[in-house]
């Protein structure tokens, strides 16, 4: 009776570790593992199975489930011992084996190394990462602050009846086609209030005025400070002085939405922003110095609407080109950024004509995000407004370079 129990348990052991067998499997080679490495998701392996997945796939995820994992895994001690104790013969074999197998002990040197080799890399540069996204924050924030403080110089934010002469000299010297007047304000010391009082027959005698396209701009443009008492915004930084969600919006609109922005001026800024636009970029003649009473001409409203539906980005360049010698680097910033948002547009219609979906919702969703933002923009505080237009202004090239880069990798350029 008592070797019958004797046999009885060792049946029972012997089939409890059988059972307790599958749970010790490679799951790539499915035999007992040797070395077993375990990894994040809970799948465990043989570490000569990973090293071969790793150095064929070139890829940090798991082989059963493609879950990603990180660091450098490294031998499960505990599951070895256990192992050690139910299969102990076995798991000699298999060390032995091991040690005679020059091919995987090369592929594990070369396992260890290349993974020892990431993690030196990868700290220095997430550290340089932070440091950079930190100094490139620290100078956004600064930008807003230093061109925030310099909005109160500009001529905008002085009545026209407290102009000094030299007020209406700057005025001149900005107009660019004007500047050659200026010289008179100062000798014959015209301040805004003179200004105010000129007639085309004065105007013209005072600055020596002989180009008549001139003087009907000049006439135009001080009867409107006239009647508002102050100046037009000539530049980017008056504009946006004076309509910082605004700028904010046609900035952002522009870069994404060329197309939809340049109809949203059409509808709602007409006089005050499209038919600038509209002349200087497609300029007759007299385009540049007579622009809101000027109606553009047939040719010119059909050349710009080519341009919008085939070419975007390339009038918002010619604008930015048009504004360098005011402000150079801004317009070079611009300039690149139009070629870049060109190659990616030329891309994403590429993958509109294979019925991409995802894009296609993609795109959806960021013109409701817009349509949303016009509605809450004047109510946005000035500080953030001016945060995220430096950020586009200047940083989207970088992001842009990025993007396309990412684009080439994942082959969807």
């Amino acid at each position: 009776m008592e070797m019958k129990r004797e046999a009885e348990d060792k049946f029972s052991s012997d089939h409890d570790v059988d059972e307790n067998r599958e749970d010790f499997l490679c799951s790539c080679c499915f035999n007992l593992m040797t070395q077993p490495t375990s990894l994040m998701c809970g799948h465990n392996f043989c570490r000569g199975c990973l090293a071969r997945w790793f150095l064929t796939s070139r890829k940090r995820e798991c082989p059963t489930c493609r879950q990603k994992w990180q660091g450098h895994p490294k031998v499960n001690i505990t599951l070895r011992n256990m192992m050690y104790r139910l299969f102990k013969e076995e798991v000699k074999q298999l060390d032995i084996d091991l040690e005679n197998d020059e091919e995987t002990k090369s592929k594990l040197d070369d396992f260890d190394k290349k993974l020892q080799s990431k993690e030196t890399e990868s700290d220095p540069r997430a550290f340089c990462s932070g440091i950079l996204l930190t100094l490139i924050a620290i100078l956004v924030i600064y930008l807003a602050w230093y061109w925030r403080k310099s909005d109160q110089d500009l001529l905008i934010k002085k009545p026209l009846w407290s102009w000094k002469p030299q007020d209406v000299s700057t005025w001149l010297t900005e107009l660019t086609w004007a500047e050659l007047y200026s010289q008179y304000v100062l000798q014959e010391k015209i301040d805004g209030t003179m200004l105010m009082g000129f007639d085309e027959e004065s105007l013209k005698k005072k600055l020596h005025i002989d180009n008549n396209v001139h003087l009907k701009a000049l006439l135009y443009a001080i009867q409107g400070m006239t009647e508002t008492g102050v100046k037009f915004p000539t530049n980017l930084w008056e504009y946006k002085a004076l309509y910082p969600g605004r700028s904010l919006f046609l900035l952002y609109g522009l870069k994404d939405f060329p197309r939809t922005t340049i109809l949203y001026l059409y509808l709602f800024n007409y006089e005050e922003v499209f038919l600038p636009f509209v002349h200087y970029t497609t300029p007759s003649n007299e385009s540049h110095y007579v622009i809101a009473e000027v109606k553009p001409a047939t040719w010119q409203l059909i050349t710009f609407i080519m341009y919008t539906i085939l070419l975007p980005y390339w009038l918002v360049g010619k604008f930015s080109w048009l504004y360098s010698d005011v402000h150079r680097w801004t317009s070079l910033f611009v300039m690149f950024s139009c070629f870049l948002l060109s190659f990616i547009e030329v891309s994403l219609f590429r993958s509109l004509l294979f019925n991409n979906e995802n894009r296609i919702r993609s795109h959806v969703k960021m013109v409701i995000s817009m349509g949303i933002f016009v509605i809450l923009w004047p109510v946005v505080p000035r500080l953030i407004c001016d945060f995220f237009f430096y950020a586009a202004l200047y940083f989207s090239s970088v992001q842009l370079c990025v993007q396309i880069k990412n684009n080439i990798v994942n082959n969807n350029l």
